[in-house]
C-alpha cells in the first residue's frame, strides 16, 4: 500500500489535528509530497516540520475551506509548486448537535458552509487538471451519519448526506475520464471532534487505525468505504428499520440528555 503513495502529491484539508494530522504523518513516512491545508497556521507549521523530518516535501497553506476564493488560490499554489495533484482529500469538517426544538439557523448554515461547500471548494479546482491528465482522485471524508437523520443532529446528518450524494454524482460523471472519486464514511474516531460526552460513541477507532483504513481505501480507489465493521453493520440495520421503530429506538440509545442545546464540535 505504501508504494501507491510514494512520490505522489496529496492535498489534505483539516490537516492540523485529528484524522487529517495523523493521515499527513502517515503519508509523509510513505514518501508522498504534501499540500497541508487548515485554518491554524501555527499547528500547520508544527505538522509540516514533522512531515519534513520524515522526508516529505511540504507546502503549507493556511485557509478556511468555506472561503471559495482562498481555496482556488490554494489549488493554484499547489499546482504551481508540484505541477499536478494526484489525490485531493477534503477532510475538513465540523460536527455538532442542533435539536429541532432550539434549531440554530446560523449553526446550520455554518455546518453546510464547511462540510458541503467546503468539500466543493476543495475538490472542484482540481477537476480541470485531472481531466486534462486523464487521471487523479478526489476524496471526501463523510460520516456514517450520512445514511439516516440522527437524533438532534439535523445539521450534521444532512450536511454529510449532501456531501456524499455530491461525491457520488461526481463519481458517475468523472469515471469515463479516468478520474476516481471516493467517499469515506468513518464511525467514531479518536480526535478532538469526539473529545466530549454529549452522546454515546460505540466502537471508537484509534486514529492511526483510521488513517490506515482511509489510505487503503484510497489506494484501492474504492467508491464507498464504511468503517469500522460493527458500525457498518449497525448502519445497514438502521437503514432497514421502519420509521415508527427508528423514531422510538434511536433517541433511547443515543445517550443524550433531555434538553439538548445547539453545540458544535
Amino acid at each position: 500500500m505504501e508504494h501507491h503513495f510514494k512520490g505522489k502529491t496529496v492535498l489534505l484539508t483539516g490537516a492540523s489535528s485529528g484524522i487529517g494530522q495523523d493521515l499527513a504523518l502517515l503519508l509523509a513516512g510513505w514518501g508522498s509530497k504534501l499540500v497541508l491545508v487548515a485554518r491554524r497556521a501555527d499547528k500547520l507549521a508544527d505538522l509540516a516540520a514533522a512531515c519534513e523530518a520524515a522526508g516529505a516535501e511540504v507546502l503549507v497553506c493556511a485557509a478556511d475551506v468555506s472561503d471559495r476564493a482562498r481555496m482556488a488560490e490554494v489549488a493554484r499554489l499547489a499546482l504551481e509548486r508540484f505541477g499536478f495533484v494526484d489525490i485531493a482529500i477534503a477532510n475538513a469538517g465540523v460536527g455538532g448537535l442542533n435539536p429541532a426544538r432550539h434549531f440554530d439557523l446560523d449553526m446550520h448554515q455554518q455546518t453546510f458552509a464547511i462540510n458541503v461547500l467546503g468539500t466543493a471548494n476543495t475538490l472542484v479546482p482540481f477537476i480541470p487538471s485531472m481531466l486534462a491528465a486523464g487521471q487523479g482522485q478526489l476524496v471526501g471524508i463523510s460520516s456514517l451519519a450520512a445514511f439516516r437523520g440522527l437524533p438532534n443532529a439535523a445539521s450534521y446528518s444532512s450536511s454529510k448526506a449532501a456531501q456524499a450524494r455530491m461525491l457520488e454524482s461526481w463519481r458517475v460523471d468523472l469515471r469515463p475520464y479516468g478520474v476516481a472519486v471516493s467517499c469515506i464514511h468513518p464511525g467514531f474516531v479518536v480526535s478532538p471532534m469526539t473529545d466530549h460526552d454529549a452522546f454515546t460513541m460505540p466502537f471508537m477507532v484509534k486514529t492511526r487505525a483510521s488513517s490506515l483504513i482511509i489510505a487503503r481505501a484510497i489506494a484501492r480507489r474504492r467508491a464507498v468505504t464504511l468503517y469500522p465493521w460493527p458500525m457498518r453493520l449497525l448502519t445497514v440495520f438502521n437503514r432497514l428499520l421502519p420509521c415508527w421503530l427508528y423514531d422510538r429506538l434511536m433517541p433511547r440509545i443515543s445517550g443524550q440528555g433531555e434538553d439538548v442545546q445547539p453545540r458544535m464540535f
